[in-house]
Order: C-alpha cells, then sequence, then structure tokens
C-alpha cells in the first residue's frame, strides 16, 4: 500500500476515533443533565434557552470531551499513518476544529465555550499527534531486524 494511501486511511481512522469521543462525551453529558424531550434545537431562542439552563460543569466537560476527542483522534491518526506522522494527526485535529465551529455556529453555546474549543483542540491535537509520531519512531527503532 503506497505511502499516500496509507495516511490518507489514518486521517480517516483518526477522525473516526475523534467521532466516537465526541459522540461518548456527548451521551454522558446528556445522561448527567438531559436536556427536556420538548426541546427544540432548531430554533434558535429555545435552544440557547436550553442550553443556558445546563449547569457549567457539564458545559466544561462537554468541552473537555471536545478536546480529548483532538488528543486521541490526532495521536490515532500519527500512529496509523506511514510517515509524516504529525501532519496527518494535526490535519485530523483541524478538521474537529472545523467541525466544532459548524456546531458552535449552528447551536448557539455559551460565548467563553468559543475560545475553550479553539485553544483546546489544538492544543490537545498537537499533543496527540506528538505523542503519537514519537510512540511510531520508538517502536520502530525497537522492532526486530
Amino acid at each position: 500500500m503506497s505511502s499516500a494511501v496509507r495516511n490518507v486511511l489514518a486521517a480517516v481512522g483518526g477522525a473516526a476515533a475523534a467521532i466516537a469521543v465526541v459522540a461518548l462525551s456527548d451521551l454522558l453529558v446528556g445522561r448527567i443533565v438531559p436536556l427536556p424531550s420538548s426541546v427544540d434545537l432548531q430554533t434558535p431562542e429555545r435552544a440557547r434557552a436550553a442550553i443556558a439552563a445546563v449547569p457549567l460543569p457539564a458545559l466544561v466537560l462537554l468541552v473537555s470531551g471536545w478536546a480529548l476527542a483532538g488528543g486521541i483522534g490526532a495521536f490515532v491518526a500519527a500512529r496509523l499513518s506511514a510517515g509524516r506522522r504529525m501532519l496527518v494527526g494535526l490535519i485530523v485535529a483541524a478538521l474537529l476544529v472545523l467541525a466544532t465551529v459548524a456546531n458552535l455556529a449552528m447551536v448557539p453555546h455559551p460565548a467563553w465555550m468559543w475560545p475553550a474549543a479553539l485553544v483546546l483542540i489544538p492544543l490537545l491535537g498537537w499533543l496527540g499527534a506528538r505523542a503519537g509520531s514519537t510512540l511510531g519512531r520508538s517502536m520502530h527503532r525497537l522492532a526486530p531486524r
């Protein structure tokens, strides 16, 4: 398999891991603080009111899940790639940032969640990509020849 194909598949795998982490963290927050079934997130006023009623710790947990997803997704992509590990991991983190910005723009969230997400996702994405690429190099050196 060519390096380019492997890197694309690594990015897809990292993105899938990130999506799974976001889904799990959203599910966890939803279990802790369920929104009433009557909430209509399609109407900005009602969505804003529903999210304003969510306690701060639950919102912090939500942003933490997004950031963790950036780190795990970047780590998985970096580990699976066939070179240019940092780049492949950072691409996954960047894709997650774009998806998060779209989510924040579509559903009104508290203003503090924007800078928190825009700082934490790239930061943990960078850490995850670095860990995945460093681990990849050290594992390569340990492989039998």
